[in-house]
Formats: C-alpha cells, structure tokens, sequence
C-alpha cells in the first residue's frame, strides 16, 4: 500500500499492517542494542579517564619525592664540598709542600725582580 493510494484489497491491508509491526519490533531492538552499547562505552571512557588520572598523580607523588631525595643530596654535597674546603688550611698546604714536594721559601739569592714601565 503506498501513500496517497487507496486500499483495493482486504488482504493488502492486512500485509501492510502486519508489516508495520515488524518494523516497530526492528526499531524497538535496535534501541535495546544501541543504548546498552552507548552506555558501556561511555563507562569505558570514564574508567579509561579515572585510570589515566590516577597514573598522573601517582607520577608527580614520585617526581615530588624524587626532587626532595635530590635537593637532600646537592644539601649533603655542598656540605662535603664545604668541608674539605676549610679541612685544607695554609699551614696543612705549607707543610705538605715541604715534606711531600721538598719545597722551601726562596732565599734572597733566587728572588729577581723586574721592572715594569707605567
């Protein structure tokens, strides 16, 4: 039966009825197929982002102690640094250059001097 035209028959009728019901039922599972679809891929993409999220934040916990463990390191070197510093004083370093090196002030015999014009 098509729009605009009048039924003929008793039988055609019936046809194009029963066809109309057959089509409701398609469309009626292809909603039930749809939706359940849609709504478990939307709740995959949430779970995808939580997860996503809670890797992130887990990273930057690490990082964060990760750069204290680092900053406590560069504090103990400087201090090591600072240390041997002042462990090595004027009179350690003259006595080391005249035991270990045989070295000795300069007498007045070996001292020249030069003269520089202004």
């Amino acid at each position: 039966m098509k729009k605009n035209n009048k039924v003929k028959d008793l039988n055609e009728y019936k046809k194009e009825k029963k066809n109309k019901h057959k089509k409701k039922k398609k469309i009626k599972l292809r909603k039930r197929i749809y939706v359940p679809i849609i709504a478990i891929s939307i709740l995959g993409i949430l779970i995808g982002n939580i997860c996503g999220y809670a890797i992130v934040s887990d990273l930057k916990y690490d990082i964060h102690y990760l750069k204290k463990e680092l900053r406590q390191k560069e504090i103990k070197l400087e201090e090591l640094n600072a240390k041997i510093d002042t462990s090595t004083s004027i009179q350690e370093i003259e006595k080391r250059a005249k035991e270990e090196l045989n070295m000795d002030y300069p007498n007045k015999s070996q001292i020249r001097y030069v003269d520089v014009e202004k």
